[in-house]
């Protein structure tokens, strides 16, 4: 759903330790998941992953609009794949949270999404 072309320079799949300077990464890893049996045919599976946006802080305001565009970006992809084969259900009910961070010694603007997945087996 999320790659490397367009918006994004790198994703990766997990929060990575070393970014080595790199610019509009997105990172998404597994926060919790929840099992809830209704039947013993019917079961949903409910996932929750963390979706950080991280744009590399060189000053001014072009950090901060585009941060906004990949937030827009996260929004209408979710938007744009609400249901298929492999899920019931994406939501980013929970509000972002954007923060200043570092990593490997380079300072970021991070903005931290929470994306739920619905599924049932």
């Amino acid at each position: 759903m999320f790659t490397a072309t367009g918006e994004f320079n790198q994703v990766y799949r997990y929060a990575p330790v070393d970014m080595q300077g790199m610019d509009n990464v997105l990172a998404i890893y597994s926060d919790r998941t929840h099992h809830q049996q209704e039947s013993a045919a019917l079961e949903h599976n409910f996932y929750v992953f963390t979706l950080d946006v991280m744009v590399k802080r060189d000053g001014g305001e072009t950090t901060e609009d585009t941060l906004d565009s990949l937030h827009d970006t996260i929004r209408s992809t979710i938007k744009a794949n609400q249901v298929n084969a492999n899920w019931d259900l994406l939501s980013l009910a929970e509000p972002s949270d954007a923060y200043f961070t570092e990593v490997s010694g380079v300072a970021y603007r991070l903005e931290s999404h929470s994306l739920s997945v619905k599924e049932t087996t």
